[in-house]
Formats: structure tokens, C-alpha cells, sequence
């Protein structure tokens, strides 16, 4: 039986997204900072419970509403910075975005654990709006062309979609996400085609 270890920290961020109004995604951010061992109130069992909660454009993917909320923390001054995200408002999110945000909220412009969830919307947002589309044209009808348009958000992200890597590779030779297997088959199967 293997030993039962119990972290000294947890910390858990979870996103969902949401379809919204008007064209837009709805982002819910929530991180949590747990100590599992902790069993009396003075050891802060639970030390940070905070949320980030987001509208946002899918035909630009900016930034429309914000909404941060402290569940759980561990001062009381803590929630007074809440107010400082709504500088997010109007900012694109996308390439330059951690850097506008940093230039807005960083250090005590604002909260780091807020930060850190507000540096992850932008990969959540792009995959979010993938699941969207899939969700909502099961036929893929028109997909390469708007995956077209969502390149520039991922060129450059990672090695799959360097410019004129694999993705582009891919996209170029005819697949449309969605219609073949997971994970996609190397470009050489596409060129073979």
C-alpha cells in the first residue's frame, strides 16, 4: 500500500467558459489556495478562493466586462483591489495582452493571484472558442476560414503553430479541424493525400 502523502500546498485553477450575449464568451476564473493539513482556523485551511469573471468579444476578442471577487482571503484589505481589474476593460485579448495587463495591475497595482488568472484567460479564450465553433457547427462547415482568421492569435504560441510550421502545414494542405482523428496525423499523411 503506497504511503498516503499530504501536500504542505494546493493551489487549483479551474476555468469554464460560458456562451454570452451579444457575440461573446463569458470567462469564470477560480483559484484556490488550500493547505491540506491545516486543521485549526489560525492554520488557514483554506487561504485564497478568488474569481475572475470575464466578458468577451469572439469577433475580436476584447475585453467587455469584469467582474473580480474574493470568496476567501486571508487580510482584510484583500478585496479592495477588486475595482483596479475593470482597467482590463477594452484591452484585447490576445498577443500583447500580458503586457498590457502587467503595465495596468502588476505588482501593487494589483493582486497576483488575480494576475495569474487573468494571464491564463488568453489560452482559455483561444480554446474556448474552438470548443465553441465545434459545439455549434457540428458539419465544420466554413471552419478552415475561421481558423484563418484566429491564426494570428495562435501564430507563435508554440511549435505546432510557429509561422509556417506544422498547423499552418496542415491548414494549407486542406484539414479542417474537427474532421479527422485526434491527435491530428503529421503533416507528412496530409502532403501523402
Amino acid at each position: 500500500m503506497p504511503e498516503q502523502r499530504i501536500p504542505h500546498h494546493r493551489r487549483s485553477v479551474v476555468f469554464d467558459v460560458y456562451p454570452a450575449d451579444d457575440a461573446c464568451l463569458e470567462v469564470v476564473g477560480r483559484l484556490r489556495d488550500e493547505r491540506p493539513w491545516a486543521q485549526r482556523p489560525e492554520d488557514l485551511p483554506l487561504v485564497h478562493d478568488l474569481e475572475l469573471r470575464a466578458t468577451v468579444s469572439t469577433t475580436d476578442f476584447t475585453v467587455r466586462a469584469v467582474e473580480a471577487t474574493f470568496h476567501t482571503y486571508p487580510h482584510s484589505e484583500c478585496p479592495a483591489i477588486a475595482g483596479a481589474y475593470q482597467q482590463l476593460v477594452g484591452v484585447q485579448v490576445g498577443r500583447g495582452w500580458t503586457t498590457a495587463m502587467r503595465e495596468r495591475l502588476g505588482g501593487p497595482k494589483g493582486c497576483t493571484h488575480l494576475r495569474e488568472l487573468a494571464r491564463a484567460m488568453a489560452p482559455v479564450l483561444v480554446q474556448a472558442a474552438f470548443s465553441a465553433r465545434v459545439h455549434e457547427n457540428p458539419t465544420r462547415d466554413g471552419d478552415q476560414e475561421r481558423l484563418r482568421m484566429v491564426l494570428p492569435f495562435l501564430s507563435g504560441t508554440c511549435h505546432v503553430w510557429a509561422p509556417g510550421g506544422p498547423g499552418e502545414q496542415k491548414l494549407d494542405a486542406g484539414w479542417v479541424p474537427g474532421t479527422t482523428t485526434y491527435p491530428v496525423p503529421p503533416i507528412a499523411d496530409f502532403a501523402a493525400e
